[in-house]
C-alpha cells in the first residue's frame, strides 16, 4: 500500500528540522502527491485507509511521549499544518462517496422510526461541536477528541452531512450579530426547566 509517510515532509518531520523553506518546499510537494494520489485512484475505500494512516503516523510525530522536539516550535507547526490538511480531505473523501450514489445528502437523511434526527441547522450544530471541542470533555482514547472528530461523531448520530467543515466554522466564527445564538437558545431551554422544577 502506498503511503504518506514515503514522503520528503515525514522525514523531515521525524527530526528536528528547522528550515523553512525546506519545510515550506516539502509542504507543498505532499499536497501535490496527496492531490494526484487521490485524482488517480478510484478506489475510495483505498484512499480513505491512506488517508487515515498517514494521519495516524503524523499524529505520533506530535504526541508527548514520541515528540523529543517538542521546543522546535516550526516543525510542530507543520505536523499540525499536514494534519489539518489530512483531516480536510478525508472530510472530503468521506463526503464524496455519499454523493456517488445519486442521492442527495444535504438534508437530514431519512431515518428509521427511533433513530434521533437533526431539525436544527448546519451552523447551530457546528456551534455546538465548537463549544464542546473548546471545553474539552470529550476524550478520544488518552487524548482530547479533535473539532472534525467531534463534528463527525454528531453528524453520525444525528443522521446529517455537514461539508466544507472548517470553511462554515470560519463564517460561524466571523460573525458580528449574536455570537452564540443556539447556545443562548439552549442555556433558555434549561432556565426555564430549572424554573418550573423549582416552582
Amino acid at each position: 500500500m502506498k503511503t504518506l509517510i514515503d514522503t520528503r515532509i515525514y522525514a523531515l518531520l521525524s527530526h528536528n528540522e528547522s528550515n523553512l523553506l525546506e519545510l515550506t518546499q516539502a509542504y507543498k510537494e505532499f499536497i501535490e502527491m496527496m492531490t494526484e494520489m487521490i485524482a488517480n485512484c478510484n478506489d475510495r475505500d483505498e484512499i480513505l485507509r491512506i488517508l487515515h494512516y498517514g494521519r495516524i503516523e503524523f499524529d505520533v510525530l506530535s504526541h508527548p511521549m514520541f515528540n523529543q522536539y517538542a521546543d522546535n516550535v516550526l516543525r510542530t507547526t507543520f505536523i499540525y499544518k499536514v494534519m489539518y490538511i489530512l483531516d480536510c480531505e478525508i472530510n472530503i473523501v468521506s463526503n464524496s462517496m455519499k454523493y456517488a450514489s445519486g442521492h442527495d445528502y444535504s438534508s437530514p437523511l431519512s431515518c428509521q422510526d427511533g433513530e434521533l434526527l437533526w431539525i436544527g441547522t448546519q451552523q447551530e450544530l457546528l456551534e455546538l461541536a465548537v463549544a464542546i471541542h473548546k471545553s474539552g470533555v470529550i476524550m478520544l482514547g488518552d487524548r482530547k477528541a479533535r473539532f472534525i472528530e467531534i463534528v463527525r461523531a454528531l453528524a453520525d448520530i444525528f443522521h446529517i452531512t455537514i461539508n466544507d467543515v472548517y470553511v462554515k466554522k470560519t463564517k460561524l466564527l466571523d460573525r458580528c450579530t449574536a455570537v452564540t445564538p443556539f447556545l443562548d437558545k439552549l442555556k433558555k431551554a434549561y432556565e426555564q426547566v430549572v424554573e418550573r422544577h423549582l416552582g
